[in-house]
């Protein structure tokens, strides 16, 4: 019978009295702050999260922060107390935290425990306004523009101030009277430098501090020169025309930004509605034409046509054309007329033939004169010619 072993039992046993050293306590979280105080502050405002680590956490590495968003990081430091500087943003909420690394005293690192949370509230930025434009966003110099910046509707702080800007810059125009939630800016003669991008913004007054608004949608503003006078054209194209034959009067003009109309005139006075009837606008494209199926004898005169073109719903109106002349004869006078001028083209032209034929019969008329007695012919140059008679 085997003897029994106990080696492998009193192993054992010496294990379960063998000195167990204990485990390192965690490190004792550290206190967290704000400077100032907050927890709600303004877009803008310089506010430092001081994290502090007590006494007795050993040697200080670094230190943690996390909540907010864009808040988390870890800076290095070895100093008891870290603070960390941000600038605030519209809309930064929540909660923050922080840690802190140390080196114990047998050489290892750790993490401490996290800090209670402390709260921080900026407020949103004030509502984007809206700027509109009126009569138009387009226009002609000389003519008004009034812009009008109103905040969205909700209750309106005790103090409300507006901007307007141009391309990005505040614009140096006189405002008018602040109300609750607009403003407005009045330019009574528009310019060149009136051509732009325009926006507007304004800042409500909250715990002592302006705090502005983000700018409005751009409205782009154009100021055009005025328009330049139109052209007018008659056919028949002479000007002359026989008294119960059609005359038709052209006015023609390029731009075409703005609604228009065309008005016609004879010596200075306006053609009748009752004569020309309705005029069409832009009848052939670029322009209106008055037709005058039979013309009287008593209608000669000196036609002219303006344009005006509608503006913010006024009517602006161009310099005149040039004046044309408008001749009506009888019919008894206008067949001799035109048989005068028949005539007279025809007798232009067998003149013409007739000089050229004479000029042509100068030239190319010389003949070979020939040779006569005692003539050299050594010395007789090719070419001597004599003129015909």
């Amino acid at each position: 019978m085997a003897r029994p072993s106990f080696i492998p039992l009193l192993a054992s046993l010496l294990l379960l009295f063998l000195p167990v050293t204990p485990s390192e306590p965690p490190l004792p979280a550290p206190s967290i702050s704000l400077r100032p105080p907050g927890p709600r502050f303004l877009p803008g405002d310089a506010v430092s999260v001081v994290c502090s680590a007590p006494p007795g956490a050993g040697r200080v590495l670094s230190f943690r922060f996390w909540g907010a968003p864009g808040w988390a990081g870890e800076a290095r430091s070895g100093r008891r107390a870290f603070a960390l500087n941000v600038t605030v943003g519209a809309g930064d909420r929540g909660a923050l935290a922080c840690a802190y690394r140390a080196r114990r005293r047998d050489g290892s690192e750790a993490l401490s425990e996290p800090s209670p949370g402390v709260a921080i509230d900026v407020r949103d930025r004030p509502a984007q306004p809206n700027l509109t434009v009126s009569p138009s966003r387009r226009t002609v110099i000389g003519q008004p523009l009034l812009f009008l910046c109103a905040a969205p509707p909700g209750p309106a702080p005790a103090r409300r101030h507006f901007r307007f800007l141009r391309d990005g810059r505040e614009v140096s125009g006189e405002a008018g009277p602040e109300g609750s939630g607009s403003a407005r800016m009045r330019v009574e003669r528009s310019g060149r430098n009136d051509t732009g991008n325009f926006s507007c913004r304004y800042e409500e007054m909250d715990e002592g501090r302006w705090i502005g608004s983000d700018p409005s949608q751009a409205v782009a503003v154009v100021v055009e020169e005025p328009s330049p006078p139109p052209v007018l054209w008659v056919e028949p194209r002479s000007g002359v025309v026989g008294a119960g034959q059609r005359l038709r009067l052209i006015c023609s003009a390029h731009r075409r930004h703005f609604r228009r109309r065309f008005r016609f005139f004879r010596d200075g006075d306006e053609l009748s509605d009752d004569l020309i009837g309705d005029v069409g606008d832009d009848v052939i494209g670029e322009g209106s034409q008055v037709v005058l199926e039979r013309i009287l004898p008593e209608f000669s005169g000196n036609f002219s046509c303006r344009l005006e073109e509608e503006v913010g719903g006024a009517w602006v109106e161009a310099p005149p054309s040039e004046g044309v002349a408008v001749v009506v004869v009888a019919d008894s006078d206008f067949l001799p007329l035109v048989i005068g001028g028949v005539v007279g083209v025809a007798s232009l032209l067998l003149a013409i033939l007739l000089a050229a034929w004479l000029c042509r019969r100068r030239r190319g008329g010389s003949r070979w004169r020939g040779l006569r007695p005692g003539d050299d012919t050594g010395t007789l140059r090719m070419g001597d010619l004599e003129a015909a008679a």
